[in-house]
């Protein structure tokens, strides 16, 4: 049987777990698209059929990426049909949207699989002007009319479903599987011993305000920041540089890096915009991987991710706007070391918890119980 998955960029982790998690079982495809005008990536899955559709354009601002998408749309539609898979895995609405044009009257008795691991900005958040809100009907109606046809919705948060989902998509159809790091890559990773305090971001480097907030309280509470990941622009980097106490690393390998940049961290900073719909119910891979890692995490006030870490006690809650209480954070974890260690005790006891492979296995069982 033919696997087919659609992406909209270069294989993130998650996207790389899922292909995984499939491969072997069928016959896999991974139809991507290229953004030429960014670095170019490799795909790590050399065993199965990669289609690299290369397209260049500005992705950037959501109504400019139309264009590109487009022709990324048309050529991948063609390849969808030449392949007729009996599954689609298909990544976030645009992706949804391209492979039910596909399928339109042209492939029969294929599975559509949607994951979604972030709610658009464009869907969630109250819309600015006239172009924003007609942008934000057309998606609301075009996700509603797509979902009739999804055999399975995967969410990375219960409360995507809560807020959002649950108005049109039946239970029965939803299953969460948190985005958990693949553990394989964590086999060399030793938690850091000695040396300066050293608090890290690692992943695509946004909301800025934030990561300016780090920078302005990081001299104030004599501790090291490491940035690791890609990034919209170079802002961020070049307020870094010829900073002594900043590392900024860029773009990094995960399974070749990951468990080497976790090695340099004695905390994760992980807080985003709580002001944004999103933000305030997501999970980001960097809860599961702070706590395997045995790593306090810092995040922000007023989201889904502050409860449970609050809950567990695996992390610090701080507001997204105020330096103060950021650097009182970063004091009282960097200085008291009892506080520190008894964070870190609690990641060590909710680390059992981290089980990529049984969250795989019920996703394709599940999968495998639709066909």
């Amino acid at each position: 049987m033919k696997f087919a998955f659609i992406f909209s960029g270069s294989p993130d982790p998650l996207i790389n777990n899922r292909i995984e998690m499939v491969n072997g079982q069928y016959d896999t495809y991974f139809i991507y698209l290229n953004r030429t005008n960014e670095v170019n990536f490799e795909v790590i899955h050399q065993d199965i059929n990669n289609i690299e559709i290369p397209v260049k354009g500005n992705y950037k601002d959501p109504i400019r990426r139309l264009l590109p998408t487009v022709r990324f749309a048309l050529k991948a539609i063609k390849k969808i049909r030449e392949i007729k898979p009996e599954v689609v895995y298909a990544a976030n609405i645009d992706m949804l949207f391209i492979t039910r044009l596909a399928l339109l009257g042209k492939i029969k008795n294929t599975t559509i699989i949607y994951e979604v691991a972030d709610l658009h900005r464009l869907i969630v958040d109250k819309p600015h002007g006239f172009s924003e809100s007609m942008v934000h009907n057309i998606l609301i109606f075009l996700e509603r009319r797509l979902c009739r046809k999804i055999g399975l919705l995967v969410l990375t948060s219960e409360k995507f479903y809560d807020v959002y989902f649950h108005k049109f998509v039946p239970k029965g159809k939803v299953l969460f599987i948190p985005n958990m790091p693949k553990l394989s890559a964590y086999s060399g990773y030793k938690h850091k011993s000695g040396g300066k305090f050293t608090v890290g971001f690692i992943g695509l480097v946004r909301y800025k305000q934030q990561m300016k907030m780090l920078l302005n309280v990081a001299t104030i509470c004599n501790i090291n920041i490491l940035f690791a990941g890609a990034a919209l622009d170079d802002e961020i980097q070049e307020l870094c540089e010829n900073e002594p106490y900043v590392e900024y690393y860029g773009k990094y390998d995960y399974d070749a890096e990951i468990s080497t940049l976790y090695g340099k961290l004695d905390c994760v900073y992980s807080v985003y915009d709580a002001d944004l719909n999103n933000v305030k119910v997501a999970l980001p891979n960097k809860l599961y991987e702070a706590i395997y890692c045995g790593l306090p995490i810092i995040v922000a006030k007023g989201t889904y991710l502050a409860e449970l870490v609050e809950e567990m006690g695996v992390g610090v809650t701080v507001s997204h706007t105020d330096e103060n209480e950021l650097a009182d954070a970063l004091n009282k974890l960097s200085q008291d070391k009892n506080y520190y260690q008894s964070i870190v005790k609690n990641c060590e006891i909710h680390r059992c918890e981290i089980k990529t492979s049984y969250y795989n296995d019920i996703l394709l069982n599940r999968i495998m119980g639709l066909r």
